[in-house]
């Protein structure tokens, strides 16, 4: 019998800690399994906006969290693709028990490492661009930002056949996607003159607004831009003329890459869905079509503290964050 609940909170502004929390102790429902969290992932991007109050005015404590994988402890009488001692990815908190209803799990594939299943929230995030985008795997693709994002997205997209460019400042990034076996990883479109006016997509997964100009820069005429990573705050004192001219006569297609403008699950004529891309990627990872080993570092969820704050000011070395629940 669960008694208490523990989890991951935002107590102020660049302040994380583990707390002890309520636990619902209500009748399971026939739709609801409760599991206990094995690993929970950490977005560096979506929960930098409530740790660092980018937009100003966050009520603390907050409640965080991304993704997680559970192992189930008990099963409604509704529930039929899941039983006790299995393993679901839900989009939980941080906490060490969680109550999911029937819609909002996904089984994970036998036998696949939970550090592995969680990762595969992440390549889903930029599918829903991929499978907006009318760009075929004929022309050239450029992603910019090779954090955990921008690194799924540039490996699914080669994976599913394109000629991917991709492009990070940061010489380790770019390390770390080159030992996932992407083939063309440069800090910049500059240092790749051949794709001036012959790209035909762009995903940006920085959120940066150079990032966005260079990539205009080399898109084919008629070309796409997605705005995949999330533009949390200003980082250039350009205008916004020279960046309608280049979409005005570059006849550029921009498109919000906001993941859920798929739906969460699929129907009848709409299969595509946000809850079939985490199923497929998980898929990926566990046949090694995406590569996750060595890209991210576990800590306990009592670390959060110093987690967090070596995600603000950039001191942590790998792209993703776990945290592993096993000491709690």
């Amino acid at each position: 019998m669960i008694q208490t609940n523990q989890a991951i909170r935002f107590t102020g502004k660049q302040q994380a800690s583990l707390v002890q929390c309520k636990w619902e102790p209500s009748p399971l429902a026939a739709d609801e399994i409760i599991g206990r969290t094995i690993v929970s992932l950490v977005s560096n991007g979506s929960e930098m906006g409530a740790y660092r109050d980018y937009s100003g005015g966050m009520k603390y404590p907050v409640e965080t969290g991304y993704a997680a994988i559970l192992e189930v402890l008990e099963a409604g009488e509704a529930i039929a693709n899941v039983r006790a001692g299995e393993h679901v990815l839900a989009l939980s908190p941080h906490q060490a028990y969680s109550r999911v209803k029937f819609n909002d799990y996904i089984p994970v594939p036998a036998g696949m490492k939970p550090e592995h299943a969680v990762i595969g929230r992440f390549p889903a995030v930029s599918m829903t661009s991929m499978i907006h985008s009318r760009i075929r795997p004929t022309e050239s693709v450029m992603v910019t930002g090779l954090g955990i994002v921008g690194l799924m997205c540039a490996q699914v997209m080669q994976h599913c056949g394109y000629e991917v460019y991709a492009f990070d400042p940061n010489e380790g990034r770019r390390a770390t996607a080159r030992s996932c076996g992407l083939r063309h990883v440069y800090a910049s479109p500059d240092e790749v003159p051949i794709l001036k006016g012959t790209a035909g997509l762009a995903m940006d997964c920085s959120g940066r607004e150079e990032a966005v100009y260079s990539l205009l820069a080399n898109l084919r005429k008629g070309g796409e831009l997605y705005l995949i990573g999330v533009p949390w705050y200003r980082s250039t004192d350009k205008f916004a003329h020279d960046l309608l001219r280049s979409i005005f006569y570059g006849y550029v297609q921009v498109h919000s890459g906001w993941e859920w403008s798929l739906p969460r699950h699929s129907s009848e004529f709409h299969p595509n869905s946000n809850h079939g891309s985490i199923r497929k990627a998980m898929e990926w990872i566990r046949d090694g079509l995406i590569r996750v080993e060595n890209i991210y570092d576990s800590y306990a969820p009592s670390a959060c503290g110093e987690v967090y704050a070596g995600i603000a000011d950039g001191a942590l070395t790998k792209p993703c964050v776990i945290f592993d629940w096993s000491s709690v």
